[in-house]
């Protein structure tokens, strides 16, 4: 009985992490499907760093992104379009979140 529950307690534990590598990977093809289809430029690491970037913090961010949703009629949820705000903000411009 105790293998079984620290086996189901060790399983549990490690559950986040299957969840957040998920999250990020959706967060991802929702970028590419939603928002790469409409911009034109090359939307890379050199186009979210580049030295005249609009953005300032993560709030900004998050706001673009439902601008962005708005303007084009993407039609994301409101967790999709805070998922693909993470998703630039964790994997670009690294601004704290609060």
């Amino acid at each position: 009985m105790k293998i079984l529950t620290l086996s189901l307690i060790a399983l549990l534990s490690s559950l986040p992490l299957v969840t957040q590598a998920e999250d990020s990977n959706s967060a991802k093809a929702l970028h590419e499907e939603k928002c790469l289809n409409c911009h034109i430029k090359k939307h890379d690491e050199a186009f979210y760093t580049r030295k005249d970037t609009k953005m300032t913090s993560f709030q900004g961010l998050q706001s673009m992104v439902r601008m962005c949703d708005a303007n084009l009629g993407t039609q994301l949820f409101d967790d999709e379009m805070e998922e693909i705000g993470k998703y630039l903000n964790d994997n670009y411009y690294k601004f704290p979140e609060k």
